[in-house]
């Protein structure tokens, strides 16, 4: 448990330190992964975790609740609809783990940050074929990835990496697109000829 998810969440302020006034936001949370280590470590950075099931946030929100963390919002909606509302281009920093493939956080994440921001995005090694997907997905977002960096939490066993993805400009109101497109048809598919 410490190794696998505390040290992994906390990992993530290795490449991208949160700062005092910051706002984070936690895309997927489910049971409060980075979202929760991160904010018990940095109380002075605003952190939203945001999820779609009720269940995973009513324990996120007593956990949070239990630990006197007062810098952190939890949020019942999904994505897509939430990267309509109000919060929208207003995160300095997303973080997104074990969520979806990479094509698909870049929609689901980029709406949500201001210009200049990143999204962490934890995994495996990703394929270059993924990669270069969601480098095409980030041109239609205004974004693009800014590196691909070892996870400095990794157990020597099984290297993670995070990809990073930095936006360069705004993204167009028509993203991300209604609830279950991004998944059903990712951004960055190459068309067949």
């Amino acid at each position: 448990m410490r190794e696998r998810h505390l040290e992994d969440a906390l990992g993530l302020a290795e490449i991208r330190r949160p700062g005092a006034g910051e706002r984070w936001v936690d895309l997927g949370s489910g049971a409060g992964l980075p979202g929760l280590p991160l904010a018990l470590a940095y109380p002075a950075t605003s952190f939203t975790l945001v999820d779609a099931q009720r269940r995973r946030l009513d324990w996120v929100s007593a956990t949070a609740a239990d630990l006197g963390l007062g810098n952190v919002v939890v949020v019942h909606a999904r994505l897509e609809e939430y990267g309509h509302g109000p919060d929208r281009g207003s995160f300095d920093m997303a973080t997104a783990r074990a969520l979806a493939p990479l094509p698909v956080v870049a929609e689901l994440g980029m709406p949500l940050l201001r210009l200049g921001a990143r999204l962490l995005v934890p995994r495996g090694k990703p394929a270059n074929e993924e990669l270069d997907q969601a480098a095409r997905a980030l041109q239609q977002l205004g974004g693009t990835i800014d590196g691909v960096v070892p996870n400095p939490s990794s157990p020597i066993d099984q290297v993670g990496f995070v990809v990073i993805m930095a936006k360069i400009a705004a993204t167009s109101p028509r993203f991300p697109r209604r609830s279950g497109v991004p998944a059903r048809t990712p951004l960055g598919q190459r068309r067949e000829q």
